[in-house]
């Protein structure tokens, strides 16, 4: 995963089969997000790592003793890590969320080609502040109707599928709206990251502005190592970026984006309360992993464990995880049929998809 959150290349598990032999290595602690303990990692120095025709060499690289992340089975392909600062430093990095493209420029061979973005009507050149390796930009948002804007300083983290967390303990301006639903946000390095998800009125960076989007609020448990990694309110993920084209630039401190087909996109969010997964990546077997308590699939009975067969009568092996995810989090009809193999056993639940979440009234 490459992921601007991250300040050191981290391989989460190794290739089945595979063994790996660390030539210069020692034991470290590693937290983050999460409410529990840090976890162990060796840290080994002077690696070498080829991507396509571009290799980096004299590496610092961090390989987790126990893989806590089970990002393949999340994932639904094999994924054995994350890279972070090390190729943003050195390049300037475009991603291409339509095309599903990566392009690594030479920052000073492409000199002309930064210099130009900004007077193109498409682009935006936005001001990036990098601290202790990690991209963060600066925004204003809208709890409601009515309110101030409040200037606010975001992590970009390209690693987060959430839109926007924000941070209640760090700011007394952020507060979790009425209309909220208590649920599990993600995984950090510290494990679990449980909290709320909620609308708030908008958020807007630099002239561009995201309307009654989806904020996630980690609780305090989650996010008490965060606060000595830096001055942040919080952070912006995939779901903002995947509506540009973008360029991260870390040596003109800056990041390009151009707005893609899906800029208007509604902000969604999992409807049905069912987080998925799949025990075996690049195969459509799809397991529930979790059941968001109160959610429509708990009401109605579905549980962890269940696999799931069928969606509207459409069975699943014609889908990749991404897909019935969607499925899971967007309103394509009211009502969802899940069709599920409980043991040994068959059952049909059906129950309806309505939003939850309001933005809150105007202040009294």
């Amino acid at each position: 995963i490459l992921d601007t959150g991250a300040s050191k290349t981290l391989i989460t598990t190794i290739p089945f089969g595979e063994e790996i032999f660390l030539e210069s290595s020692r034991i470290v602690h590693l937290s983050g997000l999460g409410a529990g303990e840090p976890i162990e990692a060796f840290y080994s120095e002077k690696n070498q790592l080829r991507i396509a025709n571009v290799v980096g060499k004299n590496l610092d690289m961090l390989f987790l003793k126990n893989d806590i992340f089970q990002l393949s089975s999340f994932m639904g392909t094999n994924v054995h890590g994350i890279i972070g600062y090390e190729l943003f430093a050195d390049f300037a990095v475009e991603i291409n969320y339509l095309d599903k493209e990566i392009i690594l420029y030479d920052p000073d061979s492409f000199e002309k080609k930064f210099k130009k973005l900004p007077r193109h009507r498409k682009w935006h050149k936005i001001p990036l502040f990098i601290e202790d390796k990690k991209p963060y930009v600066d925004v204003s948002f809208t709890h409601q109707p009515g309110a101030e804007e409040i200037p606010l300083r975001l992590l970009i983290d390209t690693g987060s599928s959430n839109a926007f967390s924000l941070y209640d303990l760090t700011h007394e301006g952020i507060t979790v709206p009425k209309s909220q639903i208590n649920t599990l946000i993600g995984v950090g390095l510290s494990g679990k990251v449980s909290g709320h998800i909620g609308r708030i009125e908008s958020i807007k960076i630099g002239d561009m502005s995201f309307d009654e989007p989806v904020v996630a609020y980690p609780d305090s448990a989650s996010i008490r190592r965060v606060f000595s990694l830096g001055d942040r309110n919080g952070s912006l993920g995939g779901e903002v970026l995947r509506r540009f084209k973008v360029i991260f630039h870390y040596s003109n401190q800056a990041l390009y984006v151009r707005a893609n087909k899906d800029f208007k996109d509604q902000f969604n969010y999992n409807l049905s309360g069912i987080e998925v997964n799949t025990p075996v990546p690049n195969l459509p077997l799809y397991v529930v992993s979790d059941v968001r308590e109160n959610s429509p699939a708990d009401r109605e009975g579905v549980k962890k464990g269940d696999v799931i067969k069928f969606i509207n009568g459409e069975p699943v092996t014609t889908m990749d995880l991404n897909e019935l995810i969607t499925y899971l989090q967007k309103r394509k009809s009211r009502n969802l049929i899940l069709g599920v193999q409980r043991d040994s056993v068959y059952k049909r639940f059906k129950f309806r998809l309505e939003n939850q979440l309001r933005v809150d009234s105007n202040i009294n």
